[in-house]
């Protein structure tokens, strides 16, 4: 089979810059990257600014429904007793019953659609409901986005490819002796990559320091569970010597600045981990879809401050290749020669007015700009079409979109 060549391709580079080239994609791969008019044209992308597929760190599918539910909330008082917490229980015993788990999958499908429309390729999906996690991975495939499922309690015993889930360890109040011992069998009996909520607040950092003498970080590099292959979400509450032991294990942090500041009020030095060459993805975490408020958020928060700041340029490799790599797909991420063809179509008439020039670009900024599903017109994942012209190819958009309504109406 010949490669498809796409010529004029303004796109992101892995140096962060900006620049022209033409591109062969074969086999699902990116084969070449030449000087622009080198080759016979298969696509003229000059009406296009192409990036990497945006990776999601962190997302719990299904939560969509109880967006909102938690305003005014501490995190320890969800699905409390207050009218709040009363709903998110109710609406959440619904999905945990067996009986619903079409519904289950149409949540999160009207969810992964939102994300593809956005340009996100990978989602790393901590779910909502006991739903096997089979169940979100298989919607992953329906639509054509890679979906990387946490496995909480024994399911990666469970599942025909352990190597297609994360193995949960539990956040700080939950950690016992035997969770940790459980743990570190999966470690010698798949060699999973573990995934969990860490020091994401003051009070489970109180928690963890008061039950086990140390920071959480610490318990885990005690354990042997800190390693290339554990992703720490959140991080607000990392301190220097955490931050040490993590850059030193070369573990990864999936930052969530939109769900950090609205749930708890706070702003993770997530610059101070890009600078000690921490591994650092992006991610839109509880009741929310919105990857390019999340990118947004990354660059404003860390605009505060005398240290060097992280530039726009920065957090997009936060969100395509910092997330790829932290989960151990380093042939996900960018777009250069034997990397994976996930390419996001951006529309370029809707980047004017926009600079692009050797000693002056304001690209990135416009990108920042108008980041959203109507700058994204069409979306490759390993070479082929799962978006054109901003609709799905793999599933009907107005299906899945009547799904959820009709869902919606019966949960509420």
């Amino acid at each position: 089979m010949r490669p498809v060549w796409m010529t004029n391709v303004c796109h992101l580079r892995p140096d962060g810059t900006f620049g022209v080239a033409d591109l062969a994609v074969e086999g699902g791969l990116i084969a070449e990257v030449t000087d622009p008019g080198s080759q016979q044209s298969t696509m003229d992308c000059s009406g296009y600014v192409v990036l990497p597929g945006l990776v999601n760190g962190h997302f719990h599918s299904q939560t969509s429904v109880v967006r909102g539910l938690d305003t005014g909330l501490e995190l320890f008082d969800w699905f409390g007793d207050s009218p709040g917490g009363r709903m998110q229980s109710k609406i959440g015993e619904w999905l945990d019953d067996p009986a619903h788990l079409d519904d289950v999958a149409a949540l999160a499908r009207y969810e992964y659609v939102a994300m593809l429309r956005q340009g996100v390729t990978f989602v790393a999906d901590c779910g909502f409901s006991e739903c096997p996690p089979g169940v979100l991975a298989d919607v992953g495939d329906e639509i054509g986005v890679r979906a990387l499922v946490q496995a909480y309690d024994d399911w990666i015993c469970k599942v025909e490819d352990p190597a297609r889930y994360t193995v949960n360890i539990d956040s700080e109040e939950d950690l016992t002796a035997a969770v940790l011992e459980r743990t570190t069998g999966y470690l010698v009996k798949y060699a999973p990559i573990f995934a969990l909520h860490c020091l994401e607040t003051v009070k489970r950092r109180a928690i963890v320091q008061q039950n086990w003498g140390r920071s959480t970080v610490r318990l885990l590099a005690d354990r042997g569970l800190l390693s290339s292959r554990t992703v720490l979400f959140h991080g607000c509450e990392i301190d220097a010597d955490d931050l040490e032991l993590v850059a030193k294990a070369g573990a990864s942090i999936m930052h969530c600045p939109v769900s950090n500041l609205s749930i708890h009020g706070r702003i993770a030095p997530a610059t101070d981990w890009f600078r000690a060459g921490v591994t650092v993805g992006l991610g839109t975490d509880w009741g929310d879809v919105d990857m390019w408020g999340t990118i947004r958020t990354a660059w404003l928060l860390q605009q505060t401050g005398s240290r060097p700041l992280a530039t726009r340029e920065d957090v997009l490799r936060m969100a395509t290749r910092g997330g790829a790599v932290g989960y151990g797909r380093a042939d996900l991420g960018e777009i250069a020669p034997g990397r994976a063809a996930d390419l996001v179509f951006l529309d370029a008439a809707r980047l004017r007015p926009s600079v692009h020039r050797a000693d002056l670009s304001t690209l990135a900024f416009a990108i920042f700009a108008e980041g959203g599903p109507g700058l994204v017109r069409e979306v490759m994942v390993g070479g082929h079409w799962v978006l054109r012209d901003g609709d799905p190819v793999r599933v009907d958009a107005h299906q899945v979109a009547a799904d959820y309504q009709r869902i919606v109406a019966k949960l509420h």
